[in-house]
């Protein structure tokens, strides 16, 4: 979020401030209203990031280390799909029995989250 609105990503910060609140509420209430409202903020996290992707690459925005940060980026985005979607199909990972096991994939996610969006923005 600060990062995002020190390099002038305003859009993208005021999404990841709306993401962190909704995040929070969700986690301390877990209710189906909760659980779509972070669903759709998420969805538009992922889809502005993807834009501002890219954009920078149809903008030719390369440099000698950025080769570096593409794979970064495109890396925890199959981190991520893989941790949610197969976890899901296959009841492991987020989706595991053992609630303290679905928390720690959980962390990652977010985790991966977080670095593959801060490298979108240092690109």
């Amino acid at each position: 979020m600060i990062v995002s609105y020190n390099y002038g990503y305003y859009f993208y910060s005021g999404l990841f401030a709306a993401l962190t609140i909704t995040s929070i509420i969700h986690h301390s209430t877990k209710s189906f209203t909760t659980y779509w409202t972070d669903k759709i903020v998420i969805f538009a996290v992922i889809g502005y990031g993807g834009y501002v992707f890219f954009d920078k690459i149809a903008k030719g925005i390369v440099h000698e280390y950025k080769p570096l940060y593409y794979a970064i980026i495109v890396g925890a985005f199959l981190g991520i799909i893989v941790l949610y979607y197969y976890g899901n199909a296959n009841n492991c990972f987020c989706f595991a029995e053992d609630l303290d096991e679905c928390d720690r994939w959980h962390q990652l996610i977010h985790l991966l989250t977080s670095i593959g969006h801060h490298f979108i923005v240092l690109l």
